[in-house]
């Protein structure tokens, strides 16, 4: 008998029995899709890396975090690559009820597209770990290994504003006694990003997560970061191998320690000491300035339907973004709900 694939961070050999039995499934029910044009589903993220959560429950252990599977297409039109996307929703309902998790299936991308987002952490930590699920390829084929080192800065930048969006989301749930669940793993995630964030900033990151966390306690001990810091992200990577969604007793005192991480972290991939927003937004354009471009130009007009200053207008626009969520988490209290033009460029951006 096949011994069951690797899933989790803990070894839980029942679970990932079960999660293996309930993929083989969903491959058939791809394949009865009898989509032409779709050439593999795998799954990614965390559990793609051997690196997911396990939740302990009275009746057993389940998964926590999200299942992303990961879409290729091959010489699919853009309209050929939507109703890929739009059946595969379809599936979305009846495997996150099955699996007791929410389960995305990211958007379509052709073969041919991807050495356009070999540069992405997304893209390379997949490339690091995966499973196969619906069709054959070979990712590597596609997307040359990036050495961590050379990842750039707005990779840096886009972790600490999807990150930084779910602590400004957590903070609104917490304001309105909201979903506990989200609150507590939103928070974590922003400890982790930070962290990780850091370490893409000075060339420091790496593909597990148990060498990420050995990274930070070699920054820590070299002075480089608070003990609060540091303390913030060990119990952030213990959250995500085990998690326990339950908030602590002083939950905004919890979040506001995060956002000053947040801010902090900001700061110094901006290279700047001072919380001036204006000094920051500076720095991180200084930061990102070799990857200026036309391109970036006209994505942000498109898609924004507006301009920015003159000395921007070139950024990429996840320098733009980070720029806003910093002055909206420097605030002493947010702005709740929040700000409808940040969420709906986030949403652009993201």
């Amino acid at each position: 008998m096949t011994a069951p694939r690797r899933y989790t961070a803990l070894p839980c050999p029942a679970l990932e029995a079960e999660v293996d039995c309930a993929l083989a499934e969903l491959a058939t029910a791809i394949d009865a899709l009898r989509l032409p044009k779709l050439a593999a589903v795998v799954l990614g993220g965390g559990y793609g890396r051997d690196e997911g959560g396990v939740l302990h429950t009275p009746s057993g252990d389940r998964l926590y975090n999200d299942l992303d599977f990961f879409v290729f297409a091959q010489d699919a039109t853009r309209k050929e690559r939507l109703q890929i996307d739009q059946t595969l929703a379809s599936l979305v309902p009846q495997w996150s009820e099955k699996l007791q998790v929410a389960v995305d299936f990211g958007p379509a991308k052709n073969l041919s597209d991807l050495p356009k987002v070999a540069q992405t952490l997304m893209y390379q930590e997949l490339l690091r770990g995966w499973k196969p699920v619906w069709g054959k390829m070979d990712l590597s084929s596609h997307i040359s290994a990036l050495p961590a080192d050379e990842l750039p800065v707005t990779e840096a930048m886009r972790l600490l504003l999807n990150r930084g969006m779910g602590l400004l989301l957590a903070g609104e749930r917490l304001d309105n006694n909201g979903d506990e669940d989200f609150i507590v793993r939103n928070i974590h995630k922003a400890l982790l990003g930070c962290g990780d964030a850091l370490l893409i900033a000075n060339g420091r990151y790496a593909w597990s997560a148990a060498e990420r966390l050995a990274a930070i306690q070699h920054l820590a001990r070299q002075g480089g970061l608070s003990g609060d810091f540091l303390a913030g992200y060990e119990t952030a990577c213990h959250y995500k191998q085990e998690p326990v969604p339950r908030l602590p007793d002083h939950p905004w005192e919890f979040w506001r320690r995060c956002r000053q991480f947040w801010l902090w972290t900001v700061q110094s991939v901006a290279g700047q000491t001072d919380a001036d927003a204006t000094l920051v937004r500076t720095g991180l354009h200084q930061a990102a300035i070799t990857e200026r471009s036309l391109r970036n130009f006209l994505r942000w007009a498109l898609r924004s339907r507006r301009l920015r200053a003159p000395r921007f207008a070139f950024d990429a626009p996840v320098v733009t973004l980070l720029g806003m969520l910093y002055d909206e988490l420097l605030r002493t209290s947010p702005t709740y709900p929040i700000p409808q033009k940040l969420l709906r460029l986030w949403h652009f951006f993201n």
